[in-house]
Protein backbone atom coordinates (compact mmCIF):
# COMPACT_ATOMS: atom_id res chain seq x y z
CA UNK A 1 0.00 0.00 0.00
CA UNK A 2 3.08 2.63 0.74
CA UNK A 3 4.49 1.79 -3.08
CA UNK A 4 1.18 2.72 -4.30
CA UNK A 5 0.82 5.52 -1.89
CA UNK A 6 4.09 6.12 -3.62
CA UNK A 7 3.38 6.00 -7.41
CA UNK A 8 0.10 7.77 -6.89
CA UNK A 9 1.74 10.83 -5.56
CA UNK A 10 4.47 10.86 -8.00
CA UNK A 11 1.69 10.28 -10.89
CA UNK A 12 0.14 13.48 -9.53
CA UNK A 13 3.64 15.27 -9.38
CA UNK A 14 3.79 14.35 -13.28
CA UNK A 15 0.25 15.36 -14.16
CA UNK A 16 0.33 18.99 -12.27
CA UNK A 17 3.97 19.41 -14.20
CA UNK A 18 2.54 18.60 -17.23
CA UNK A 19 -0.54 21.19 -16.74
CA UNK A 20 2.65 23.47 -16.10
CA UNK A 21 2.43 23.52 -12.34
CA UNK A 22 1.72 27.16 -11.80
CA UNK A 23 -2.26 27.14 -10.74
CA UNK A 24 -3.62 30.13 -13.16
CA UNK A 25 -7.21 29.22 -13.61
CA UNK A 26 -7.67 32.56 -15.56
CA UNK A 27 -10.59 30.27 -17.54
CA UNK A 28 -9.41 32.39 -21.41
CA UNK A 29 -6.85 34.07 -23.28
CA UNK A 30 -8.97 37.49 -22.55
CA UNK A 31 -8.23 37.02 -19.07
CA UNK A 32 -4.81 35.87 -19.18
CA UNK A 33 -3.19 38.66 -21.80
CA UNK A 34 -4.29 40.95 -19.56
CA UNK A 35 -2.31 42.65 -16.66
CA UNK A 36 -5.15 45.48 -15.57
CA UNK A 37 -9.20 44.98 -16.30
CA UNK A 38 -11.52 47.01 -14.69
CA UNK A 39 -15.23 46.62 -14.76
CA UNK A 40 -15.56 50.50 -14.31
CA UNK A 41 -12.75 52.72 -14.69
CA UNK A 42 -8.86 52.32 -15.01
CA UNK A 43 -7.03 56.03 -13.87
CA UNK A 44 -3.33 56.02 -13.82
CA UNK A 45 -1.33 58.64 -12.01
CA UNK A 46 1.82 60.14 -13.02
CA UNK A 47 4.81 58.01 -14.42
CA UNK A 48 3.06 54.95 -13.46
CA UNK A 49 4.46 51.69 -15.08
CA UNK A 50 2.23 49.21 -16.64
CA UNK A 51 4.50 46.73 -18.07
CA UNK A 52 1.73 44.32 -19.92
CA UNK A 53 -2.03 44.65 -21.39
CA UNK A 54 -5.16 46.79 -20.06
CA UNK A 55 -8.45 47.00 -20.33
CA UNK A 56 -11.67 48.47 -19.04
CA UNK A 57 -15.18 48.40 -19.36
CA UNK A 58 -15.58 52.03 -19.33
CA UNK A 59 -12.95 54.20 -19.77
CA UNK A 60 -9.00 54.39 -19.63
CA UNK A 61 -7.21 57.64 -18.30
CA UNK A 62 -2.96 58.19 -18.13
CA UNK A 63 -1.56 60.84 -16.47
CA UNK A 64 1.57 62.37 -18.05
CA UNK A 65 4.58 60.05 -18.13
CA UNK A 66 3.34 56.83 -17.80
CA UNK A 67 4.26 54.08 -19.83
CA UNK A 68 2.11 50.73 -21.08
CA UNK A 69 3.87 47.77 -21.97
CA UNK A 70 1.02 46.30 -24.05
CA UNK A 71 -2.28 47.57 -25.45
CA UNK A 72 -5.42 49.51 -24.46
CA UNK A 73 -8.96 48.68 -24.90
CA UNK A 74 -11.07 50.88 -23.66
CA UNK A 75 -15.41 50.62 -23.16
CA UNK A 76 -15.85 54.27 -24.00
CA UNK A 77 -12.48 57.06 -23.91
CA UNK A 78 -8.92 56.58 -23.79
CA UNK A 79 -7.14 59.83 -22.22
CA UNK A 80 -3.79 59.88 -22.80
CA UNK A 81 -1.60 63.01 -21.22
CA UNK A 82 1.61 64.05 -22.46
CA UNK A 83 4.96 62.25 -22.80
CA UNK A 84 3.04 58.67 -22.91
CA UNK A 85 4.60 55.72 -23.86
CA UNK A 86 2.65 53.05 -25.29
CA UNK A 87 3.93 49.78 -26.76
CA UNK A 88 1.14 48.66 -28.21
CA UNK A 89 -2.58 49.91 -29.69
CA UNK A 90 -4.76 51.98 -28.77
CA UNK A 91 -8.34 51.06 -28.89
CA UNK A 92 -11.49 53.10 -27.71
CA UNK A 93 -15.41 52.14 -28.36
CA UNK A 94 -16.09 56.15 -28.51
CA UNK A 95 -13.18 58.71 -28.38
CA UNK A 96 -9.63 58.81 -28.13
CA UNK A 97 -7.23 62.32 -26.93
CA UNK A 98 -3.87 62.02 -26.46
CA UNK A 99 -1.65 64.88 -25.37
CA UNK A 100 1.53 66.44 -26.95
CA UNK A 101 4.79 64.19 -27.12
CA UNK A 102 2.79 60.74 -26.50
CA UNK A 103 4.49 57.59 -28.56
CA UNK A 104 2.13 54.79 -29.88
CA UNK A 105 3.69 51.77 -31.25
CA UNK A 106 0.61 50.34 -32.96
CA UNK A 107 -2.80 51.56 -34.36
CA UNK A 108 -5.57 53.80 -32.52
CA UNK A 109 -8.71 52.98 -33.52
CA UNK A 110 -11.82 54.69 -31.89
CA UNK A 111 -15.92 54.44 -32.52
CA UNK A 112 -16.14 58.17 -33.04
CA UNK A 113 -13.18 60.76 -32.53
CA UNK A 114 -9.47 60.63 -32.17
CA UNK A 115 -7.42 63.55 -31.12
CA UNK A 116 -3.54 63.70 -31.20
CA UNK A 117 -1.47 66.89 -29.24
CA UNK A 118 1.76 67.97 -30.58
CA UNK A 119 4.27 65.76 -31.55
CA UNK A 120 2.51 62.75 -31.40
CA UNK A 121 3.89 59.34 -32.95
CA UNK A 122 1.90 56.58 -34.22
CA UNK A 123 3.65 53.47 -35.37
CA UNK A 124 0.71 52.39 -37.13
CA UNK A 125 -2.58 53.23 -38.78
CA UNK A 126 -5.36 56.13 -36.96
CA UNK A 127 -8.91 54.89 -37.31
CA UNK A 128 -12.20 56.78 -36.22
CA UNK A 129 -15.45 56.62 -36.86
CA UNK A 130 -15.76 60.48 -37.11
CA UNK A 131 -13.11 62.84 -36.83
CA UNK A 132 -9.39 63.11 -36.52
CA UNK A 133 -7.51 66.15 -35.44
CA UNK A 134 -3.80 65.97 -35.43
CA UNK A 135 -2.09 68.64 -33.95
CA UNK A 136 1.30 70.00 -35.06
CA UNK A 137 4.53 67.79 -35.97
CA UNK A 138 2.47 64.57 -35.97
CA UNK A 139 4.12 61.74 -37.57
CA UNK A 140 1.84 58.56 -38.48
CA UNK A 141 3.65 55.94 -39.97
CA UNK A 142 0.56 54.01 -41.59
CA UNK A 143 -3.04 55.57 -42.86
CA UNK A 144 -5.32 58.33 -41.78
CA UNK A 145 -8.84 57.33 -41.81
CA UNK A 146 -11.95 58.94 -40.40
CA UNK A 147 -15.63 58.38 -41.25
CA UNK A 148 -16.08 62.41 -41.26
CA UNK A 149 -13.31 65.03 -41.56
CA UNK A 150 -9.54 64.93 -41.45
CA UNK A 151 -7.49 67.77 -39.63
CA UNK A 152 -3.96 67.90 -39.84
CA UNK A 153 -1.61 70.64 -38.67
CA UNK A 154 1.42 71.87 -40.49
CA UNK A 155 4.75 70.40 -39.94
CA UNK A 156 3.02 66.56 -40.04
CA UNK A 157 3.95 63.67 -41.59
CA UNK A 158 1.60 61.00 -42.51
CA UNK A 159 3.78 58.05 -44.63
CA UNK A 160 0.69 56.55 -46.24
CA UNK A 161 -2.67 57.69 -47.46
CA UNK A 162 -5.55 60.21 -45.32
CA UNK A 163 -8.78 59.53 -46.48
CA UNK A 164 -11.89 61.44 -44.57
CA UNK A 165 -15.83 60.39 -45.23
CA UNK A 166 -16.16 64.50 -45.70
CA UNK A 167 -13.64 66.66 -45.62
CA UNK A 168 -9.93 67.06 -45.32
CA UNK A 169 -8.24 69.97 -44.14
CA UNK A 170 -4.64 69.92 -44.71
CA UNK A 171 -2.24 72.73 -43.28
CA UNK A 172 0.82 74.13 -44.65
CA UNK A 173 3.97 71.77 -44.68
CA UNK A 174 2.32 68.43 -44.22
CA UNK A 175 3.75 65.65 -46.29
CA UNK A 176 1.66 62.82 -46.71
CA UNK A 177 3.64 60.18 -48.88
CA UNK A 178 0.45 58.25 -50.45
CA UNK A 179 -0.62 61.28 -52.10
CA UNK A 180 -3.06 63.91 -51.52
CA UNK A 181 -5.35 63.59 -49.39
CA UNK A 182 -8.60 62.32 -50.23
CA UNK A 183 -12.05 63.89 -49.16
CA UNK A 184 -15.81 62.22 -50.08
CA UNK A 185 -13.93 59.00 -49.40
CA UNK A 186 -15.62 56.29 -49.80
CA UNK A 187 -12.86 54.34 -47.86
CA UNK A 188 -14.62 53.53 -44.61
CA UNK A 189 -12.91 52.89 -40.61
CA UNK A 190 -13.55 49.56 -39.63
CA UNK A 191 -16.43 49.32 -37.23
CA UNK A 192 -16.23 50.49 -33.22
CA UNK A 193 -13.71 48.49 -31.15
CA UNK A 194 -16.25 47.02 -28.43
CA UNK A 195 -15.31 45.67 -25.04
CA UNK A 196 -17.00 43.18 -22.65
CA UNK A 197 -17.87 43.00 -19.54
CA UNK A 198 -15.02 40.59 -18.11
CA UNK A 199 -17.33 40.17 -14.45
CA UNK A 200 -18.67 36.55 -15.18
CA UNK A 201 -15.08 34.96 -15.81
CA UNK A 202 -13.81 36.60 -12.15
CA UNK A 203 -16.28 35.70 -10.30
CA UNK A 204 -15.91 32.12 -12.10
CA UNK A 205 -12.31 31.69 -11.02
CA UNK A 206 -13.06 33.50 -7.50
CA UNK A 207 -16.03 31.03 -7.21
CA UNK A 208 -13.33 27.63 -8.29
CA UNK A 209 -10.79 29.19 -6.24
CA UNK A 210 -12.96 29.44 -2.94
CA UNK A 211 -13.87 25.28 -3.17
CA UNK A 212 -10.33 24.71 -3.19
CA UNK A 213 -9.28 22.28 -0.32
CA UNK A 214 -8.33 24.45 2.20
CA UNK A 215 -4.31 24.05 3.75
CA UNK A 216 -4.73 26.31 6.47
CA UNK A 217 -6.89 29.16 8.52
CA UNK A 218 -5.13 32.71 8.69
CA UNK A 219 -6.07 34.48 11.48
CA UNK A 220 -7.30 37.23 10.37
CA UNK A 221 -7.60 38.99 13.45
CA UNK A 222 -3.24 39.10 14.19
CA UNK A 223 -2.26 37.75 11.02
CA UNK A 224 0.07 40.33 9.31
CA UNK A 225 0.72 42.07 12.29
CA UNK A 226 4.35 40.69 12.72
CA UNK A 227 6.64 39.36 9.89
CA UNK A 228 4.83 35.98 8.19
CA UNK A 229 6.41 33.17 6.22
CA UNK A 230 4.14 30.54 4.37
CA UNK A 231 5.05 27.82 2.14
CA UNK A 232 2.69 26.95 -0.64
CA UNK A 233 -0.81 26.04 0.00
CA UNK A 234 -4.20 27.15 0.04
CA UNK A 235 -5.10 29.54 2.58
CA UNK A 236 -8.69 31.01 3.86
CA UNK A 237 -9.74 34.08 5.86
CA UNK A 238 -12.76 34.30 7.22
CA UNK A 239 -13.08 37.81 7.64
CA UNK A 240 -10.22 40.86 6.30
CA UNK A 241 -6.42 40.09 5.45
CA UNK A 242 -4.28 42.84 6.45
CA UNK A 243 -0.20 42.70 6.06
CA UNK A 244 0.68 46.10 8.46
CA UNK A 245 2.63 48.70 7.46
CA UNK A 246 6.37 47.96 7.01
CA UNK A 247 5.99 44.44 7.29
CA UNK A 248 6.98 41.10 5.35
CA UNK A 249 5.34 38.42 4.27
CA UNK A 250 7.55 35.65 2.74
CA UNK A 251 6.31 33.03 0.60
CA UNK A 252 8.91 29.77 0.81
CA UNK A 253 9.06 27.60 -2.15
CA UNK A 254 11.81 25.59 -0.95
CA UNK A 255 13.10 25.00 -4.56
CA UNK A 256 9.62 23.53 -6.24
CA UNK A 257 6.79 24.28 -7.96
CA UNK A 258 3.61 25.55 -6.44
CA UNK A 259 1.20 27.78 -5.75
CA UNK A 260 -0.17 30.18 -3.42
CA UNK A 261 -3.67 30.56 -3.17
CA UNK A 262 -5.21 33.59 -0.77
CA UNK A 263 -9.32 33.02 -0.12
CA UNK A 264 -10.20 36.58 1.48
CA UNK A 265 -13.69 36.72 2.65
CA UNK A 266 -13.98 40.55 2.73
CA UNK A 267 -11.26 42.85 2.16
CA UNK A 268 -7.76 42.81 1.36
CA UNK A 269 -5.20 46.09 2.77
CA UNK A 270 -1.57 45.84 1.98
CA UNK A 271 0.20 48.65 4.23
CA UNK A 272 2.50 51.40 4.07
CA UNK A 273 6.07 49.73 2.73
CA UNK A 274 4.60 45.93 3.14
CA UNK A 275 6.36 43.61 1.52
CA UNK A 276 5.69 40.26 -0.12
CA UNK A 277 8.72 38.41 -0.45
CA UNK A 278 9.68 35.28 -2.38
CA UNK A 279 12.31 33.03 -0.55
CA UNK A 280 13.48 29.85 -3.21
CA UNK A 281 10.13 30.42 -5.31
CA UNK A 282 10.37 28.88 -9.08
CA UNK A 283 9.82 30.52 -11.71
CA UNK A 284 7.18 28.21 -12.54
CA UNK A 285 4.65 28.90 -9.27
CA UNK A 286 1.73 31.44 -9.12
CA UNK A 287 0.52 33.85 -6.35
CA UNK A 288 -3.33 34.17 -6.70
CA UNK A 289 -5.11 36.51 -4.11
CA UNK A 290 -8.66 36.11 -3.99
CA UNK A 291 -10.70 39.32 -2.66
CA UNK A 292 -14.41 37.73 -2.33
CA UNK A 293 -16.02 40.47 -0.88
CA UNK A 294 -18.64 38.61 0.97
CA UNK A 295 -20.67 40.73 3.06
CA UNK A 296 -18.67 43.89 1.69
CA UNK A 297 -17.32 45.88 -1.58
CA UNK A 298 -14.28 42.98 -2.19
CA UNK A 299 -11.98 46.06 -1.82
CA UNK A 300 -8.04 45.72 -2.41
CA UNK A 301 -5.55 48.52 -0.92
CA UNK A 302 -1.71 48.93 -1.37
CA UNK A 303 -0.36 51.62 0.76
CA UNK A 304 2.49 53.95 -0.58
CA UNK A 305 5.44 51.61 -0.92
CA UNK A 306 4.02 48.37 -0.71
CA UNK A 307 5.48 45.13 -3.05
CA UNK A 308 3.03 42.73 -3.97
CA UNK A 309 3.62 39.71 -5.70
CA UNK A 310 1.14 37.60 -7.89
CA UNK A 311 -2.48 38.51 -9.42
CA UNK A 312 -5.04 40.28 -7.37
CA UNK A 313 -8.88 38.98 -8.44
CA UNK A 314 -11.00 41.52 -5.94
CA UNK A 315 -14.33 41.59 -6.25
CA UNK A 316 -14.32 45.76 -5.81
CA UNK A 317 -12.31 48.75 -6.51
CA UNK A 318 -8.41 48.06 -6.36
CA UNK A 319 -6.46 51.41 -5.03
CA UNK A 320 -2.47 51.28 -5.19
CA UNK A 321 -0.26 53.78 -3.28
CA UNK A 322 2.44 56.44 -4.64
CA UNK A 323 5.07 53.71 -5.69
CA UNK A 324 3.51 50.55 -4.88
CA UNK A 325 4.49 47.54 -7.03
CA UNK A 326 2.35 44.49 -8.20
CA UNK A 327 4.66 41.63 -10.37
CA UNK A 328 4.38 38.12 -11.48
CA UNK A 329 7.09 35.27 -11.06
CA UNK A 330 9.77 34.62 -13.94
CA UNK A 331 8.03 36.09 -16.82
CA UNK A 332 4.62 37.04 -15.84
CA UNK A 333 3.32 40.32 -15.44
CA UNK A 334 1.43 39.83 -12.34
CA UNK A 335 -2.30 41.88 -12.63
CA UNK A 336 -4.99 43.55 -10.66
CA UNK A 337 -8.74 42.27 -11.78
CA UNK A 338 -11.55 43.92 -10.22
CA UNK A 339 -14.70 41.95 -11.11
CA UNK A 340 -17.69 44.94 -10.46
CA UNK A 341 -15.25 48.14 -9.97
CA UNK A 342 -12.50 50.38 -10.78
CA UNK A 343 -8.50 49.96 -10.92
CA UNK A 344 -6.93 53.32 -9.49
CA UNK A 345 -2.64 53.41 -8.82
CA UNK A 346 -0.96 56.70 -7.75
CA UNK A 347 1.86 58.32 -9.02
CA UNK A 348 5.56 56.11 -9.93
CA UNK A 349 3.69 52.86 -9.31
CA UNK A 350 4.35 49.59 -11.29
CA UNK A 351 2.54 47.05 -12.33
CA UNK A 352 4.82 43.97 -14.12
CA UNK A 353 8.34 43.92 -14.85
CA UNK A 354 10.27 44.70 -18.25
CA UNK A 355 9.71 42.12 -20.66
CA UNK A 356 7.43 40.12 -18.83
CA UNK A 357 4.04 38.94 -20.78
CA UNK A 358 1.20 36.65 -20.16
CA UNK A 359 1.01 33.14 -18.22
CA UNK A 360 0.25 29.71 -19.74
CA UNK A 361 -3.01 28.44 -18.22
CA UNK A 362 -4.31 25.22 -17.72
CA UNK A 363 -7.89 23.92 -19.00
CA UNK A 364 -10.32 25.15 -16.30
CA UNK A 365 -10.88 21.19 -15.60
CA UNK A 366 -7.59 20.68 -14.52
CA UNK A 367 -8.32 23.28 -11.04
CA UNK A 368 -9.19 20.68 -8.84
CA UNK A 369 -6.60 18.17 -10.37
CA UNK A 370 -4.02 21.02 -9.28
CA UNK A 371 -5.96 21.57 -6.08
CA UNK A 372 -5.44 18.13 -5.07
CA UNK A 373 -1.61 17.90 -6.44
CA UNK A 374 -0.77 21.23 -3.92
CA UNK A 375 -3.05 19.42 -1.04
CA UNK A 376 -0.92 16.31 -1.62
CA UNK A 377 3.01 18.45 -1.70
CA UNK A 378 2.05 20.62 1.40
CA UNK A 379 0.78 17.74 3.31
CA UNK A 380 3.60 15.30 2.50
CA UNK A 381 6.12 18.32 3.55
CA UNK A 382 4.59 18.66 6.74
CA UNK A 383 5.15 14.48 7.93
Amino acid sequence: MQRLTHLFFILMIILVSSANASFHPLLDSDLNDLSVYANGTITMADGVITHGNMQALTTITLAANGQVGGNIEAGSTATLSDNVIVAGYIEASTTATLGADVNVMGKVQTGTTATFGANVYVDGNIEAGSTVTLEQNAEVMGNVVAGSTVTIAAGSHIHQNVDAGTTATIAANVIIDGGPATSDSSKAPPPAPVVTSKENQITTVQAELKALVTDGELDWDDFGDNDESLVAGVYNSVNYLTIAAGKTLTLDGNGMDGSWVFNIAKNLSFGIDSKVVLLNVTDNSSILWNVLGEGTTGFTSLGAGAEVRGHILSKGAIDGGAISLVAGIGDSCGGVFSATSTVTFAADSIIGHQGCGAVDVPEPATIWLLGLGIFMIVNRKHR
